[in-house]
């Protein structure tokens, strides 16, 4: 891995920077090289350190052109002994439709080819039926044949992208699809104008312990940060695709849950930008940090949303804990009614420190102010000039008022100091209407 200090020092990255400084606040200038663009300075805790700046010192030997899983693979492998990503500096340039869930051959893969022999899916329904199996935790031969089926699964639809690597769509229309992308224990990935949608879950684990009567719960996202830094994502859009969950059966009395979030920054992920994102069709969308006792967050999740699209998102937008999180300029877009039914935006978790500015929420009438946060075992939070419908929110007077009361500080003890501008909220509509999501760029 190169560090950051010796790159900053060899001067390499600064005069991408800074022609590129203004990559992340719209379409991108006429001949400007997507491949090797950076993220600007000041735009949102990625440009701390040393910056951000991806695969952008490859050599031309180390660009790549991908079509298909193989192609992708062999690609952040980099000729690398026995496939395992390399951190040497890369561009991977994405053209087409990928789909993760295929074989060496790109022939398509579903249920039947990761599952295992002994897995069957109505003896696992009959053996865990609550009325019989109760709340104890799940366990026995056919659990372990759901686990051996959902590792065989994993083996292949989990893509791990390595340090210092730009991966970016080509033109309006590239996709990943069926899988996940996992940036674990990697820094200075740029990820960029790419639609991400349906890492579909073919065997759920069931939790007869998750809330009052148990849930499915699935394992992928479409892409997640598990102790990665130095990360930016940017113009891309992300959804569950063909196969959303509303359409699944219900199973054990609830409801099935074959996907994850669409983008989760977890354990110690740090110095991460979100920006001009289109988030839509969703449940659970954006987690930061994902336990409320997992002291080593402290300090890390270090996180700036900003100029985002949610649409018909019914929660986590984000959710956070622990982190000193910047959310500004995002627009925001629920309805009340099924199958996207909005229930909060910005999640006030345990130990979070939110610093939300100028956003602005659309949505139906029977959406309340005070449901545009919730409160989390969180004890802090600010936010100013943000517009619900329209009109001036005091989001912490309404969340306030939606916790009972709760004591809950309007001091949460840092301020940003990395952004380029923060647009008025009366602007943030149409701004982010015209440019969040991939193809835009």
């Amino acid at each position: 891995m190169i560090p950051r200090s010796c790159v900053a020092a060899a001067g390499s990255w600064v005069a991408a920077a800074l022609l590129c400084a203004c990559a992340s606040t719209g379409p991108a200038a006429p001949g400007q090289d997507l491949a090797r663009a950076t993220l600007g300075p000041n735009d949102g805790w990625a440009a701390d350190n040393a910056g951000t700046w991806g695969g952008a010192d490859a050599k031309p030997a180390q660009e790549f052109l991908v079509r298909n899983r193989a192609e992708l693979v062999a690609a952040l492998a980099l000729g690398q002994a026995g496939g395992a990503p390399s951190n040497s500096p890369k561009i991977v340039k994405v053209a087409g439709t990928i789909d993760l869930s295929v074989d060496d051959a790109n022939k398509p893969l579903g249920e039947a080819d990761y599952r295992d022999p002994a897995f069957d899916f109505e003896a696992f329904l009959r053996t865990y039926d609550p009325q019989a199996w109760g709340k104890k935790p799940v366990e026995g031969p056919l659990e372990d044949a759901r686990k051996r089926s959902a590792a065989r699964q994993a083996a292949r639809v989990v893509i791990r992208v390595p340090s210092n690597t730009t991966l970016v769509g080509v033109g309006r229309d590239a996709r990943i699809v069926h899988g996940m992308l996992l940036l674990e224990k990697v820094e200075n990935i740029i990820v960029r104008n790419l639609h991400f949608a349906d890492a579909y879950d073919h065997f759920p684990a069931w939790d007869p312990k998750d809330n009052a009567n148990g849930e499915w719960n699935s394992d992928y996202d479409n892409l997640s940060l598990r102790g990665a830094a130095q990360v930016w994502v940017d113009h891309c859009t992300f959804s569950d695709g063909a196969r959303p969950d509303h359409t699944e059966r219900v199973a054990l009395g609830r409801p099935m849950q074959r996907h994850d979030g669409l983008l989760d920054i977890t354990q110690q992920s740090s110095y991460v930008t979100v920006s001009w994102n289109h988030f839509k069709d969703h449940d659970k969308t954006s987690l930061v940090g994902s336990g409320d006792g997992v002291a080593a967050d402290a300090g890390r999740l270090k996180v700036t949303f900003h100029h985002n699209l949610w649409e018909n998102i019914k929660e986590r937008a984000p959710r956070v804990r622990y982190g000193e999180v910047h959310v500004y300029n995002n627009l925001y877009v629920g309805r009340g009614s099924a199958p996207y039914a909005f229930g909060y935006s910005l999640g006030v978790g345990a130990k979070s420190r939110i610093f939300s500015e100028n956003n602005v929420w659309e949505t139906t009438g029977d959406i309340a102010a005070g449901a545009l946060a919730r409160l989390w075992k969180g004890d802090a939070f600010f936010d100013r000039g943000s517009l619900h419908n329209g009109q001036p929110v005091d989001l912490l007077a309404a969340l306030r008022a939606a916790s009972n009361g709760a004591a809950i500080s309007a001091d949460v003890g840092w301020q940003p100091r990395l952004f380029v501008a923060i647009d008025p909220a009366a602007d943030v509509a149409a701004r982010v209407r015209a440019s969040a999501g991939a193809g835009r760029l």
